[in-house]
């Protein structure tokens, strides 16, 4: 039998069944779903699903078949746990068919039992290749039923991540080729993570399909991935099964880990990492050291310090192994105490000081002494140590999380790295100032001049700053059209007067002669009524320290939110510093 006949016999017999994958939530192992898979069930059949579909198309019998699965996973949906989600998977093209609007599926889900807020419907990103149109009115027919929306296969075809997100899906699945071997492909980590930092920004939902392998999965809950599906959680299967306990467990502990991880990351000062370990004040007897050393392989170092807890010096375990060897050595140093026999050469660093600078002081001593764990000080007071590989280990953490936080559109560091710096340079108590920039006008633009215009402003924005910025100045790029500077200095205006004249004039070649000339575009509001915009301007509200002092975080960001609301409403260019 070809497979055109094949085709027709399945079709007509309805030969197919379905089977269910669970969709992991990354935070605490819980099932947030299940994904409807369609298999054939005919005996000795040549053709597999895709091929199935393929036929479908050319035979124009897409819909038919659609039916014949959707049936099928709807019928036996009634026993997925209540709270789950359905994934359903449909090909674009079906837009096309008549039948579409009848309410075949809401004539489904109230057969069975089900909800429009119970199914979501999976649309391939592949579909926007070649026929764009097709994949947009796909969208927004469900969209329009009040169903959510999931692109599926992201990563695979179309390249704009910009364009597919102005759809408004609610989740994107990342295809399987970008998630496997993501943990040994540094590229492949750096597009997830830049693909994952956007979908946050842009409050969309993150499904990361094909986990074969645990350091896959780990790598997805590291760069924040919101959920998971593959083989390595639980294969498809005809019942709605749930994944072993033993992954549930797995997934919490890394969360947990990751943030216990990832908290000096934030707070990125050495304290954040430093632990507590043995002292031993300076008038102990070296012999004591040396038995509590013999006795606790553990132990690599002891701190010494004086009466007030002030650090004098440091006893590793190699160098009072050294003391203690040889013909005359124990019976020497065992008269000695900690005071005399210790190392007076060892690095001591303020609790303030950044895991950055610690790790370039570590890694900038002698040979013999790079690998001796850092003394951490408050005032000159014991606090605790660093081991040179916790050290490592965070800074590492720190450079991977800012490479995937920078924005893929501009280059510029995003949201962790600004946060990072703000709580930086108000613990250092100098001079400072905190420059939000916002452009006015830009969704209307976007709409009416197109998506790759629009991005051609953003890099604008972005290169005004650079052309405009100390080199010392931070520049980061928040997301969408929110950019900020912050300066080692309350001295701004000038500097905001100078990107705003540099992004004025660099924006006119993005508007046609006539529009730049009346000074406005005719695009549509968020109501969806046309109406007059001007040409973009720039809305900065600057922060800084020069009247007062900031501690509270919480209450510099409130300052910094007031400040930008009041710039927002000013028309056209405005500057406005506290």
């Amino acid at each position: 039998m070809d497979k055109t006949k094949q085709f027709f016999t399945i079709l007509k017999g309805g030969h197919i069944k379905t089977v269910y994958q669970p969709i992991v939530s990354l935070e605490d192992g819980r099932i947030f779903g299940y994904e409807a898979l369609s298999r054939i069930k005919l005996t000795e059949c040549e053709l597999n699903i895709e091929e199935l579909f393929h036929i479908a198309a050319q035979k124009k019998k897409l819909w038919e078949l659609e039916k014949v699965c959707r049936t099928e996973a709807l019928k036996n949906a009634v026993k997925k746990p209540k709270a789950a989600k359905l994934f359903l998977n449909v090909d674009a093209n079906i837009i096309h068919d008549p039948e579409l609007r009848s309410g075949f599926t809401r004539e489904k889900l109230r057969q069975y039992g089900l909800h429009t807020q119970d199914i979501i419907f999976e649309i391939t990103e592949k579909s926007a290749i070649h026929a764009l149109d097709v994949f947009k009115a796909s969208i927004e027919h469900y969209q329009s039923q009040d169903f959510e929306i999931a692109i599926d296969d992201f990563g695979s075809g179309y390249s704009g991540l910009n364009r597919v997100c102005s759809f408004s899906p609610n989740f994107i699945k990342i295809d399987m080729e970008l998630v496997r071997c993501m943990d040994t492909d540094s590229v492949k980590r750096s597009i997830v993570g830049a693909i994952v930092q956007f979908c946050k920004e842009a409050k969309i939902k993150v499904i990361a399909e094909g986990i074969e392998r645990r350091d896959e999965l780990r790598t997805l809950i590291d760069i924040g991935a919101d959920y998971g599906q593959g083989y390595y959680l639980a294969k498809p299967s005809e019942g709605f099964c749930q994944i072993e306990a033993e992954k549930k467990l797995l997934i919490k502990n890394i969360k947990n880990q990751l943030k216990i991880s990832y908290q000096p990351s934030i707070f990125s000062n050495i304290d954040a990492i430093c632990k507590k370990k043995n002292t031993v004040k300076y008038k102990e007897k070296s012999i004591n050291v040396y038995n509590l050393m013999q006795n606790d392989e553990e132990i690599t170092e002891v701190s010494v310090v004086d009466e007030d807890n002030k650090v004098c010096g440091i006893l590793t375990r190699t160098y009072l192994l050294q003391k203690f060897s040889g013909q005359f050595g124990y019976n020497l140093s065992q008269r000695r105490t900690a005071g005399e026999i210790m190392k007076t050469e060892f690095l001591a660093v303020e609790r303030n000081k950044s895991i950055d600078e610690v790790a370039m002081l570590a890694m900038n001593r002698n040979s013999a002494e790079v690998y001796e764990a850092i003394i951490v000080t408050d005032e000159q007071k014991y606090m605790g140590v660093v081991t040179v590989k916790d050290l490592l280990n965070t800074a590492i953490n720190i450079q991977v999380k800012r490479a995937t936080d920078a924005n893929p559109l501009t280059g510029l560091p995003g949201n962790f790295a600004v946060q990072e710096k703000i709580v930086q340079i108000t613990k250092d108590k100098g001079p400072f100032a905190i420059v939000y920039l916002d452009l006015d006008n830009f969704k209307a633009y976007n709409d009416a001049y197109g998506f790759t215009n629009g991005d051609l402003m953003i890099k604008i924005l972005a290169d005004s700053m650079r052309a405009c910025c100390n080199e010392i100045d931070f520049k980061g790029h928040i997301g969408g059209d929110d950019f900020v500077i912050i300066t080692q200095s309350y001295f701004v205006e000038e500097l905001c007067m100078n990107i705003i004249n540099s992004f004025s004039r660099s924006i006119k070649a993005l508007y046609s002669k006539e529009d730049w000339e009346q000074g406005y575009i005719i695009s549509k509001n968020r109501s969806g009524f046309t109406e007059k915009f001007p040409i973009a301007t720039l809305s900065i509200a600057a922060v800084t320290n020069k009247n007062r002092e900031y501690t509270d975080l919480e209450e510099l960001s409130k300052i910094i939110a007031d400040t930008k609301k009041r710039c927002k409403q000013k028309a056209g260019n405005a500057v406005i510093t506290v």
